[in-house]
């Protein structure tokens, strides 16, 4: 269990490290940018990019300070009494750039815009360097157990300096990835080549530093230099790789996968940190199993976790597709707040070349009325400042000119083109959310791994830690709650129905086959629970195909992992001919 709770833990300090960081890198290009004339428009990319997610990021910090403490209190004990000047300086850094980026778009005054821009950037620096050097002093074993260690050295040090020095330089990276992506959206080739040139100097500096780093790490913490070059190796080579990949994407000018490689390539670098410390949660003395909280405390961390996993995550993917889209947010792009094509009038919905009604208030070229085409006061087009009108029916007041035998178009009722809209499509993810919810508790209360007749079980090499099973399926569970919603909300009428008793039918099999498993300690219960489970995931793969291939794709995870348990779970069968135990047995 207290594995499970470290896997959960460290899911978040890579997701803030991937989304936070690329805001704090942000921070470092916009402190560089120049004066205000020159850093005008990157800086102007800075804001819009960051202004719709920059809060959302930070939900990962409380995340994981939350599991820290209620998970590890020793460690965290430890952690806040040794390490608690980088510690304020980084949460003071975050509290003066969040108040310098809002206050910042707030003012007009020139010398109040640059104060607040220069607490936003140098808070930007200042606070991924001193989590930097936090992770340095970790890894080289300066936080003593029982905490109180030297509040100077423990953070100011070879490993921490190059820690710091990294942790800045990564979210540079990050961030010049991120904003070279957003100005090819934009089709802004001005600030593509800015930032692409950014992106490149970054991924070589990074590279470099990382190179020399090896050096440092041999002869500062020797520990965690032998598990990067021997078990946490690959994971290293992998961000290499990954590094390399986003950096020629970026060259090639492509917007699909460059984001992804720069963030796979951060994200190994931070797992490959966390393979290498294992098992020690302060580098090298105190492990997680000595740190841990009692089993009933990390059994509510747990399944707080996957609560909160399946209630948010979604709802930071949705936020972060509609920023991405242009939905929401400020500057050039629009916020398209439902008008369809045809259909625009002269609020925020309005696009360039559709505003021609707000500049003058007549057509261009003096179109009237009754002018070429029927086109209005509304200006070219007809989409006028008022109502939506259709094609063929462009004007303001004055009836078009109609051929013999043409019909008038009529005119489309915002309100009916409203309620042609299925409401309440949160429904149905909220119900899937609390079914998937109710499996995943219903199995982990059957699952025992600890158990003696389980361990004494002869099973293959090839079987994951008993921690990894939870680190994968909070995920596939949290794809099966967002496969469900979206295929319950494109669905209609009985196949909506049907669909729905299959999702219910595949969540009993999956909780079902824990109780055949450890309950009734038989691996051949489980085997053809399994099995059937395996034809359910067929059955309802098709069927959710046919209405919405995007979820059949996200669920495609899911069932692929069901067949590998399938395998797995047939391999110790066939390793333990002779049933240990019969009947459900208390452990």
């Amino acid at each position: 269990m207290a594995e499970l709770v470290a896997v959960f833990l460290f899911i978040g300090v890579v997701a803030y490290a991937v989304l936070g960081g690329a805001d704090f890198g942000a921070g470092f290009w916009d402190l560089i940018a120049g004066g205000a004339k020159r850093g005008r428009e990157p800086r102007h990319l800075i804001d819009v990019s960051l202004a719709p997610v920059w809060e959302a990021n930070h939900t990962w910090l409380i995340y994981c300070l939350v599991v820290l403490w209620t998970g590890f209190p020793s460690a965290f004990a430890a952690i806040t009494t040794t390490l608690y000047i980088p510690l304020i300086l980084a949460l003071l850094g975050i509290v003066l750039r969040g108040a310098g980026f809002a206050f910042r778009k707030a003012t007009v005054r020139t010398e109040e815009q640059r104060l607040y821009g220069a607490a936003f950037a140098l808070s930007s620096v200042l606070t991924p360097y001193c989590f930097g050097a936090i992770a340095g002093g970790l890894v080289s074993g300066r936080v003593p157990t029982a905490g109180n260690g030297d509040a100077v050295s423990s953070w100011v040090n070879p490993s921490s300096i190059l820690g710091g020095i990294l942790a800045v330089l990564a979210c540079s990276y990050l961030a010049a990835t991120y904003l070279t992506v957003e100005a090819l959206h934009r089709d802004d080739q001005k600030l593509y080549r800015y930032y692409r040139d950014r992106a490149m100097a970054a991924g070589a500096v990074t590279g470099a530093v990382s190179i020399a780093g090896i050096f440092v790490l041999r002869a500062d913490s020797p520990r965690l230099f032998d598990r990067l070059s021997g078990p946490a190796l690959p994971l290293v080579v992998l961000a290499a790789v990954g590094g390399l990949v986003g950096l020629a994407l970026l060259w090639a000018r492509r917007t699909i996968g460059t984001r992804v490689a720069a963030a796979g390539a951060v994200a190994l670098v931070v797992v490959g940190w966390g393979v290498a410390q294992t098992p020690y949660l302060l580098g090298t003395h105190l492990s997680i199993t000595e740190a841990a909280a009692p089993n009933a405390s990390l059994a509510v961390v747990v399944g707080v976790a996957i609560v909160a996993g399946l209630l948010i995550v979604p709802s930071l993917v949705l936020l972060f597709r509609l920023s991405g889209r242009g939905d929401v947010g400020v500057g050039d792009r629009p916020f398209r707040g439902g008008v369809t094509e045809g259909v625009r009038g002269s609020g925020e919905g309005m696009t360039e070349g559709d505003r021609s009604a707000d500049r003058s208030g007549v057509g261009r070229a003096d179109r009237g009325a009754g002018g070429k085409g029927g086109r209005g006061a509304g200006g070219k087009g007809g989409r006028g400042a008022g109502a939506a009108l259709t094609k063929g029916a462009r004007g303001t007041g004055a009836k078009p000119q109609l051929k013999p035998g043409h019909t008038p178009a009529v005119p489309l009722d915002p309100t009916a083109v409203q309620s042609a809209q299925p409401r309440h499509r949160w429904v149905p993810y909220a119900l899937c959310a609390g079914a998937v919810t109710a499996t995943a508790v219903a199995g982990a209360r059957a699952t025992r791994p600890d158990a003696r007749w389980y361990r004494e079980l002869n099973t293959p090499d090839w079987q994951p830690p008993p921690w990894a099973f939870g680190a994968v399926w909070t995920p596939l569970y949290a794809s099966v709650a967002v496969a469900g919603g979206r295929a319950l909300n494109a669905a209609r009428g009985p196949e909506r129905k049907a669909l729905a008793g299959e999702f219910a039918a595949n969540l009993a099999l999956n909780a079902g086959w824990s109780n055949l498993f450890f309950r009734l300690r038989s691996p051949l219960a489980g085997l053809a629970g399994t099995l059937l489970l395996d034809a359910s995931n067929i059955r309802l793969l098709t069927r959710v195909a046919r209405t919405d291939r995007k979820a059949a794709a996200i669920l495609l995870p899911y069932a692929v992992w069901c067949a590998y348990a399938t395998c797995l779970n047939a391999s110790i069968v066939a390793r333990n001919h002779e049933p240990r135990h019969r009947g459900p047995v208390k452990s």
